[in-house]
């Protein structure tokens, strides 16, 4: 404690052109162009396949650095063309062929026009008619976040997509829980999850709907705490059986 009053008042003490420069600074070296729209929309169920995948950027975007891709359900890309673009800050593809029903993930990279960072991440939708998600099965791990205990739970929904569940050993105070998910392929998307209502945490957003090695990381703020309490895994879907399992 006596530690988080002394950080703080240390930095109350800077001068204030030294503070906006730090704060300047930081904004700079993060400074990346993500997705301010997207179509289709994260998590949507639709009844006929898109005849395009876009997403307009908050900021201009080279495209020599940038990409859109479409995964399916095994993991595999769908052969796209390139879409329609009006802009700098939109990208576009149209699937050379019709959707057949299931999960699908858009797999999109940034490459920022005006500081040249990089940026990737991802985000599911559904095309109705057949399987909603890969999983099939539990799996369930512990890992320390500080001086908290977190329990991650990777099983299907009632609808068969992807529910994956943050158990706490002690609640109190708890603000705020968030699942970074991330694979090398993918990029990482931070996600918010919901409370369950009989005291734990979930993210029922069709995720994860690629096999695979994932890695998540569940991040907890609570009140009156300086740092969030963060807890790593990695887990495993089987491409066969879509079961999942914890390394």
């Amino acid at each position: 404690m006596h530690g988080h009053v002394d950080r703080r008042a240390r930095l109350g003490a800077l001068p204030l052109a030294l503070l906006l420069g730090l704060a300047a600074s930081a904004g700079t070296a993060w400074a990346h162009a993500r997705p301010q729209t997207v179509a289709p929309q994260p998590n949507a169920r639709m009844d006929s396949p898109p005849a395009h995948i876009v997403i307009n950027y908050d900021d201009a975007i080279d495209p020599s650095g940038s990409s859109l891709a479409l995964i399916d359900a095994t993991g595999n890309p769908v052969a796209t063309a390139a879409g329609p673009v009006t802009g700098n800050q939109m990208a576009s593809v149209s699937p050379m062929s019709d959707l057949a029903p299931g999960p699908y993930t858009v797999d999109w990279t940034s490459l920022d026009a005006n500081d040249g960072h990089t940026a990737q991440g991802f985000y599911t939708f559904v095309v109705n008619g057949g399987p909603v998600g890969i999983m099939n099965g539990l799996a369930q791990s512990q890992a320390p976040a500080a001086d908290l205990m977190a329990t991650l739970t990777i099983t299907a929904a009632g609808d068969g997509s992807s529910l994956l569940r943050v158990d706490l050993d002690n609640p109190a105070g708890v603000e705020r829980v968030r699942i970074r998910l991330s694979r090398p392929d993918l990029g990482e998307d931070l996600l918010d999850t919901q409370p369950s209502g009989d005291g734990g945490w979930v993210l029922g957003g069709n995720e994860v709907a690629v096999p695979g090695a994932w890695h998540a990381v569940v991040i907890v703020r609570r009140a009156n705490v300086f740092d969030d309490a963060q807890a790593a895994f990695d887990f495993n879907v089987d491409p066969a059986s879509g079961a999942p399992a914890f390394s």
